[in-house]
């Protein structure tokens, strides 16, 4: 397989198609959580965040589901470094399971909202806009 231009970190490739329908998912999952009193819903998301994130891609149920999906509609990937898209990877881990937890333990609701706000802005961005908002911030620690 020809390499593609990567940054320094990390020389593997991911399905930038696969990456999107899954903030796809993150997104409606986050919408679920702040408008509706469907709280539990998010921890499908934070579940499967942990899975993709300690054991790989290949063993989460939803990016199982979606590249069978892809392979059905014979799409052709398109391939980007995935450096950028596991640190993002790591960043909605750490907010699915943080609004998991105030769900879990009872803490205010106002907690959850706001990150889950937050959370909605950037998911938003890369779903709606193509704008990886924690791969602009990932590019600043690799130039340090």
């Amino acid at each position: 397989m020809a390499r593609i231009a990567s940054c320094p970190i990390s020389y593997d490739l991911v399905n930038e198609k696969l990456t999107r329908i899954y903030s796809a998912f993150t997104f409606v999952s986050l919408l679920i959580y702040v408008v509706t009193p469907f709280k539990w819903f998010l921890l499908i998301s934070a579940f499967d965040f942990i899975i993709r994130v300690t054991l790989g891609v290949k063993y989460s149920p939803v990016c199982f589901f979606i590249r069978k999906s892809l392979l059905l509609l014979n799409t052709k990937p398109h391939l980007v470094n995935a450096g950028p898209k596991k640190f993002a990877a790591k960043i909605g881990l750490a907010f699915t399971v943080s609004m998991s937890a105030v769900y879990i333990l009872n803490m205010p609701e106002i907690i959850g909202s706001v990150l889950g706000v937050f959370s909605l802005i950037a998911v938003g961005a890369e779903v709606f806009f193509k704008y990886c908002i924690a791969c602009k911030i990932y590019s600043w620690f690799v130039k340090s």
